[in-house]
């Protein structure tokens, strides 16, 4: 047996180790649990400005594994129209709770007179009679599950503009 093919095949097997190695440390993240969200530190992907108001915010697992915050619900959906991000996992806060929703099993209240930080004018909640209830006094409601809020066009009337 030659000297210089042992070191090459020794060598191989390291390089071959090495990338078995890296491949088991690489931490793959949980996309049925929400991103976190440190509030008052962690700027929202879309218009960077910090995220403080909790029930208001909104976040996205990318189908690569990547976090998406974002301030306001509008934002998240907005942002995700501008760059065609392929989802896992969409989140919203119950606004009465707090407590993180996958977006699929909230209840939306969409209208001209929904306060939110960007002016998008959408909350989800958990229960949808609470959001009927709300639905009742706000100028042109809507209560609408996920994929009906995703049906209607992206709009702030803050400074957006319609985005569908």
């Amino acid at each position: 047996m030659r000297v210089g093919s042992s070191l090459r095949q020794i060598g191989m097997a390291l390089v071959v180790v090495s990338l078995l190695f890296l491949a088991g440390c690489r931490s793959s993240v949980d996309v049925s649990q929400p991103p976190d969200i440190v509030y008052g530190q962690d700027p929202c992907d879309r218009c960077k400005m910090l995220i403080s108001e909790e029930n208001m915010a909104a976040a996205y697992w990318t189908t690569a594994g990547e976090a998406r915050r974002f301030d306001d619900i509008g934002e998240m959906l907005a942002y995700q129209k501008e760059t065609g991000d392929d989802v896992a996992t969409w989140w919203v806060h119950d606004l009465t709770s707090g407590a993180w929703l996958k977006a699929e099993d909230a209840h939306f209240v969409t209208g001209a007179g929904v306060a939110t930080p960007m002016g998008f004018g959408i909350v989800a909640f958990s229960d949808e009679n609470v959001a009927e209830t709300l639905a009742l006094g706000v100028e042109e409601a809507l209560v609408l599950d996920f994929s009906g809020l995703r049906a209607q066009p992206v709009r702030s009337m803050m400074m957006h503009g319609d985005l569908n």
